[in-house]
């Protein structure tokens, strides 16, 4: 009796994580890192205004305490696409390492799921 339980109840979790994994998509992206205080105002721009508004963002500018707290994403040919938690530390451990002032370029790779991007790695240009 419990191979008829336990067997159904396996397949049926199985089916789930399966479910979860294909409703994320794999991503890699480069562009320009931006707090999300800041791009809130880009976000409906022609691809090549919100890239260059993008491109001249400042290291200070997203380094300040309310853009720290609102988070960070990357605008990628004119998109703007949000990161989850561990993505907001990286990004902001790349604008206290960077050497720039602006044209902070990055490419990040994860999982696209709900309108933000899971990273899973990102690495300055």
């Amino acid at each position: 009796m419990k191979n008829k339980i336990v067997f159904p109840s396996l397949i049926a979790a199985l089916l789930m994580m399966t479910l979860v994994v294909w409703a994320h998509d794999p991503v890699k992206l480069s562009g320009y890192l931006v707090d999300t205080v800041c791009a809130a105002d880009h976000v409906k721009d022609s691809a090549e205004a919100a890239t260059k508004f993008a491109a001249e963002h400042t290291q200070a500018c997203g380094l300040m305490e309310e853009c720290v707290k609102g988070g960070y994403g990357v605008f990628s040919d004119g998109k703007w696409y949000p990161f989850d938690d561990k993505g907001n530390q990286l990004a902001k451990a790349i604008f206290d390492k960077t050497q720039k002032k602006d044209h902070i370029k990055i490419t990040v790779e994860g999982m696209k799921h709900s309108g933000k991007i899971l990273v899973q790695k990102m690495t300055e240009e």
